[in-house]
């Protein structure tokens, strides 16, 4: 029957070992997968952190030429309100029956010259006939300096209302412009947004990753500090294995070399040799012939 082999301290020592090297290398693995995952994230967000710059930056410049427009926009329109407030003030200035009351008078001044020209009058009828003419003349002039004057009003109010509808056109085309970049600045804020939420999972995700390397770090050094103290205890054993083992050949060899000095002792030997005849001899076995 073949005798089981009973493990030595030695043997359960490097068992031990062989287990907490094993438990230390499969969390420093473990480790590492974090550690390259969570480099690899880091990686995602420096890439998506570049594009949130250059996206930011594509905003920025979108929305400075949106506000140079708006404020060329509201220029015009400050500009065509105002021109406004003056065509205003300009046709109340020139409202009136000038024209009317000028046609009347040069149909009267019409007729006193018929009048004039056809009828028989006394002298003293045809000076105040005379006298009227030249008053109505006096105030037809009046008129028509008036007339005039209302004449380039309403002139100047069509010059104004024609500059208000450009600066109005020119307005729209400002407005049509800020519409447009407002819409694409809009565009871009969305993409920022959802860089910005992308960017803020990433984050988390490395965080995580970072936490479970550092756990599985620190498995790893409590290990590996268990296997250093393992390590001392099995090369303590194996030491005092060694040295009990040369205690051992140093006791087998000076036994050897006592019996070896025993054995070629010649007194002892004849000494050995005589008990064993006379053991013999009381047992019969042994005959001395002469």
């Amino acid at each position: 029957m073949v005798r089981k082999k009973v493990p030595t301290e030695l043997d359960k020592a490097e068992i031990k070992l062989r287990v907490l090297m094993q438990r230390r290398d499969t969390f420093n693995e473990e480790a590492n997968v974090h550690r390259q995952e969570r480099d690899q994230l880091h990686e995602q967000k420096r890439i998506l952190a570049a594009a949130l710059r250059k996206l930011k930056d594509e905003r920025a410049a979108v929305v400075q030429v949106m506000r140079a427009h708006k404020a060329r926009r509201n220029e015009h329109q400050a500009k065509a309100k105002g021109l406004i407030d003056v065509r205003r003030k300009m046709r109340t200035r020139g409202k009136g029956n000038v024209a009317s009351d000028l046609a009347t008078l040069r149909r009267d001044i019409a007729r006193i010259e018929m009048d004039q020209q056809t009828k028989t009058m006394k002298l003293s009828e045809e000076n105040e006939l005379l006298d009227d003419l030249k008053a109505k003349g006096r105030e037809m002039r009046e008129l028509e300096k008036v007339k005039g004057e209302e004449d380039q009003v309403r002139a100047d109010a069509k010059d104004i209302d024609a500059e208000i509808d450009e600066l109005f056109s020119l307005a729209d085309e400002e407005h049509a412009q800020v519409v447009a970049l407002s819409e694409k600045a809009n565009a871009i804020h969305d993409q920022v947004t959802a860089h910005v939420q992308n960017l803020g999972v990433l984050i988390a995700e490395a965080n995580k990753k970072h936490g479970k390397y550092l756990e599985a770090r620190a498995k790893a050094d409590e290990e590996h500090q268990r296997v250093l103290e393992m390590r001392e205890t099995v090369v303590t054993t194996r030491d005092a294995a060694r040295a009990e083992v040369r205690e051992t050949h140093q006791l087998l060899k000076e036994h050897r070399q006592q019996v070896r000095r025993a054995l070629f002792d010649e007194k002892k030997l004849d000494e050995a040799a005589d008990k064993r005849v006379e053991a013999l001899l009381k047992k019969g076995k042994v005959e001395i012939r002469g």
